[in-house]
């Protein structure tokens, strides 16, 4: 018995023209791509094309998979598709000023297409890379930054598509997630570039992300807390970089602008500038490369580097109190938001269940504690992404999170994510999680 038929308007033609055609819902993506090759009207035959859904809401406009029926694709009848090539050309910015315009497949997702990218940049690690795109302050629909700098991270299980980035937009590839900097290759100079021009250059990227739209403050803003012994460190290194060895002749008290290089709070201490040129002297026997890699080293033993930060509202005493919360490879933490001192550190391996919805996200330590943390914020996705990434990352070849989701049911907003710890074993499961409340135990 054959299925019931589905009317689709199909735009096979470069004119924009759409033909009425019918398939049988249970018919395959990837058979209804075969056919319409077939057909003379067809200008195009390229496997690389597939079919496009159309929306008004250009984030719902979607690429059908290949290996998914028109059924699973919640077609319905007199729906718009467009038979295109998924290859698109991607501007890719680094941090360095450089941008690659590279080939990558629309309907894959941002995860798969970064991969691809740092592949072709001879980037090692990509699953420590991520896109971001620029948000003018003037976006009427983008929540304020903390300093007016925009940073947009995309989601990796996302196509982007998805997200709204339209074909004409160029992506900036940024390291999102600050796991193996410890062991990074001091040969591999693109790597140790680009993560040195993130946690300096320009005053924009900080040792501390402010994730989504938030921005990210350098350690010369004071937002990443270090010692006074630090930050003369991390200055004479800056100078070594930027100005070469010591040079007694030039190299003096009143050579540096001193916010460039160290914090404010550090700018009046006597004699800070000469201690400074003291320890640059110091670095005589080392050439630029190297005095990156002892930055990055340095920068990676302060105790949040390479957090992602975000503003969210707790309630306190029938009060709601601005804070910090962070996600890093091995914690999550909250801050205060002035002082940035660390108030609460919660292990990667103490956190059993996550959840989130529009509006707050909530963790629960179940064995390990008997409240559950609950926050406001709209962010609660990417804060999940966050936490799943680094998860995956830890877990390494052994599980992906991707292999181990279950069936999902779209019925509510709220998403809840479970860690199953057996002995000598760790897994993730994920599902969509109807019936769960924030703030209580199932």
């Amino acid at each position: 018995m054959s299925s019931p038929m589905i009317a689709l308007n199909v735009c096979v033609s470069r004119n924009l023209m759409y033909t009425a055609l019918e398939f049988e819902e249970l018919s395959l993506v990837a058979d209804v791509c075969c056919y319409i090759r077939r057909l003379p009207i067809t200008e195009q035959d390229d496997e690389q094309f597939g079919l496009f859904k159309l929306h008004q809401d250009p984030t719902k406009c979607c690429w059908l998979r290949m290996d998914k029926t028109l059924k699973d694709c919640c077609l319905k009848n007199g729906d718009s598709l467009e038979y295109r090539t998924r290859i698109r050309p991607l501007g890719v910015k680094t941090l360095d000023k450089l941008v690659t315009v590279i080939p990558v497949d629309d309907g894959q997702s941002v995860q798969r297409i970064t991969q691809s990218v740092c592949s072709k940049l001879g980037l090692s690690n990509h699953e420590e890379f991520t896109f971001t795109v620029d948000r003018s302050n003037n976006d009427d629909d983008a929540p304020c930054s903390l300093n007016g700098k925009m940073v947009n991270w995309l989601i990796s299980e996302k196509t982007l598509q998805e997200q709204g980035v339209p074909e004409n937009t160029a992506v900036t590839l940024r390291k999102r997630f600050f796991f193996s900097d410890l062991n990074l290759d001091q040969s591999d100079s693109v790597k140790l570039n680009l993560t040195y021009i993130q946690i300096i250059v320009g005053n924009e990227i900080s040792l501390i992300p402010i994730a989504n739209c938030y921005s990210r403050d350098t350690i010369v803003d004071g937002t990443l807390s270090c010692t006074k012994e630090e930050a003369i460190s991390l200055a004479a290194l800056q100078c070594h970089i930027q100005y070469g060895k010591y040079d007694s002749s030039n190299h003096t008290p009143g050579f540096l602008t001193l916010t460039d290089f160290i914090p404010k709070v550090y700018t009046s201490v006597r004699h800070v500038e000469a201690l400074i040129c003291n320890e640059h002297q110091r670095l005589l026997d080392i050439d630029k490369e190297e005095a990156k890699y002892k930055y990055i080293q340095l920068c990676y033993s302060l105790p949040t580097f390479g957090i992602t930060f975000f503003l969210v509202q707790e309630r306190r005493k029938k009060m709601d109190t601005l804070r910090l919360l962070g996600v890093g490879r091995n914690n999550v933490v909250r801050l205060d938001v002035k002082r940035k001192n660390i108030i609460s550190t919660w292990p990667l391996s103490t956190i059993r269940r996550w959840t989130y919805c529009t509006d707050t996200f909530s963790l629960d330590f179940g064995q390990y504690s008997t409240n559950v943390y609950t926050a406001k914020t709209t962010e609660g996705e990417i804060i999940s992404d966050f936490l799943s990434s680094y998860v995956n990352i830890v877990l390494g070849s052994h599980h992906k999170l991707s292999d181990l989701v279950t069936d999902t049911i779209p019925v509510t907003d709220d998403h809840f994510y479970e860690m199953v710890t057996p002995p000598g074993e760790n897994k993730i499961a994920m599902q969509d999680c109807p019936a769960y409340d924030i703030g209580k135990r199932t």
